[in-house]
């Protein structure tokens, strides 16, 4: 069977494991076992579930969505306080990332990624032949903007990938520096905002004025609908028209459109629940921070990146997954000995800590 070339040699995506593999490998029940590495939140929205269950009779199911997804742009709109033409809504923000690759990329050309970063930016660039250039963050993970400036001037680059708050490190992008970036270049500007409701800071408000940003947003974080796969683009109208020429029609279920629509009418207590988060967010850096041997970086997300400098993050990581505990392993420069945690419940964050001071020595 004949493949492209590119695809032989390229380097996928790294998949988490499911609870059923975890649970083969380690021996303990799936219900058991808490996720600490998919930055998702650690509940389950039941009352758009159960509003959803109300309208599942009448979904149209059998028919294709509305291509505009009008309904829900509008909805967003409200939500945003940005014009519903100026909001595009994707199957999560890959599809989103994906559509903006095919539009701005060519054979050969660059992409630019303030590293270390979500590694989807790479991929959806290399999977069109584009090249990625790694700008090194300074040592407290902001971005390099005169680094970034420099190389977005030169012709070749024709995107740069910027993430707010930034995963895996934590940190935000200010707007001045955004706005400066924007400003100074003529290449697309994207800024991911996955984890914005934890941060409460967006750059949807420039997204008019300025032609060259798209800013990604997803249902998948602080709305708790992961499993729902929905995002959108605040942009331009004239990016999005252009960004609109290659997005597949009709990728997004009726059933998910219903399920993002009836999450912005409970938009108030989900983030309500986000400020919860954030709150534990902090309670658990402080515990952290009192473990002997742990850095722990400052957030914006719900997720802390902790560093371990008197033991081998590999082993803690294994050592964890004993225990039932997944946390997310990292690699690359800056990451060196790190590990990622998202931010569960008070009990399950609770039982992490218990498990680190063990491992750790029970100092802390």
């Amino acid at each position: 069977m004949k493949v492209r070339e590119l695809i032989k040699a390229f380097k996928p995506y790294e998949w988490e494991p499911s609870r059923k593999e975890i649970s083969e490998r380690i021996g303990i029940p799936e219900e058991e076992i808490l996720r600490f590495d998919l930055n998702t939140v650690p509940f389950r929205p039941e009352e758009i579930l159960k509003a959803l269950s109300e309208k599942l009779p009448s979904l149209p199911v059998n028919e294709y969505p509305d291509p505009s997804y009008r309904e829900l742009r509008e909805a967003l709109s409200e939500y945003l306080k940005v014009n519903p033409e100026n909001i595009m809504v994707t199957v999560g923000a890959d599809e989103a990332l994906d559509i903006m690759a095919k539009t701005f990329i060519d054979p050969g050309t660059v992409a630019l990624v303030s590293a270390p970063t979500y590694s989807m930016y790479r991929i959806t660039v290399e999977a069109l032949g584009g090249r990625i250039v790694e700008v090194l963050r300074n040592p407290d993970f902001s971005d390099d903007l005169e680094a970034l400036i420099e190389q977005s001037r030169k012709p070749e680059t024709r995107m740069v990938f910027l993430c707010s708050p930034n995963n895996p490190t934590g940190n935000l992008t200010p707007q001045e520096d955004a706005v400066r970036l924007l400003e100074s270049v003529g290449c697309a500007v994207m800024v991911d905002e996955a984890y914005a409701e934890f941060s409460g800071t967006s750059l949807v408000n420039l997204a008019e004025k300025y032609e060259n940003l798209m800013v990604v947003r997803t249902f998948s974080k602080a709305f708790a609908l992961a499993g729902v796969r929905i995002g959108y683009v605040v942009a331009s109208r004239k990016t999005i028209e252009l960004l609109s020429k290659v997005r597949p029609p009709n990728s997004v279920s009726v059933t998910s459109l219903a399920l993002a629509k009836i999450a912005l009418e409970k938009a108030d207590f989900l983030l309500a629940k986000a400020r919860e988060i954030t709150a534990e967010r902090e309670r658990l850096s402080k515990a952290l921070s009192r473990i002997e041997g742990l850095t722990v970086y400052p957030s914006h997300a719900n997720f802390l990146l902790v560093k371990f400098e008197k033991a081998d993050a590999l082993k803690v990581y294994m050592e964890l997954l004993s225990r039932g505990l997944v946390v997310r392993r990292l690699s690359g420069p800056m990451l060196e000995n790190c590990l990622r945690i998202t931010v569960l419940d008070k009990a399950s964050n609770d039982k992490l800590l218990g498990a680190l001071k063990e491992i750790l020595g029970g100092k802390g």
